[in-house]
């Protein structure tokens, strides 16, 4: 079961960083179940650095990322009952 959630989002606010104030960066924001509830937050220029960034502090705290749900019960996967139909164009 998934223990861990990551939020990332532009921000505009105030940062530790005020020589780039007006600049647009991004915060990310992690919570994670270990023994407890716990939330964390920082910023980066780019949403990938971001993501690393949430990704590598929970790898710190020793949280699993590689996580995998179990069959859900209540969903289907559908398929198609046939081979979508392949349009041509007129010349």
């Amino acid at each position: 079961m998934k223990k861990h959630d990551i939020l990332i989002e532009p921000w505009r606010g105030d940062t530790e960083s005020k020589a780039r104030r007006g600049t647009t960066e991004f915060r990310w924001t992690v919570s994670y179940e270990k023994d407890g509830r716990f939330y964390a937050q920082g910023f980066a220029d780019s949403h990938a650095e971001a993501r690393a960034a949430a990704e590598a502090y929970l790898k710190e705290q020793g949280i699993d990322l590689n996580w995998q749900s179990g069959p859900s019960e209540s969903a289907k996967v559908l398929k198609p009952r046939s081979k979508p139909a392949v349009v041509r164009g007129l010349r």
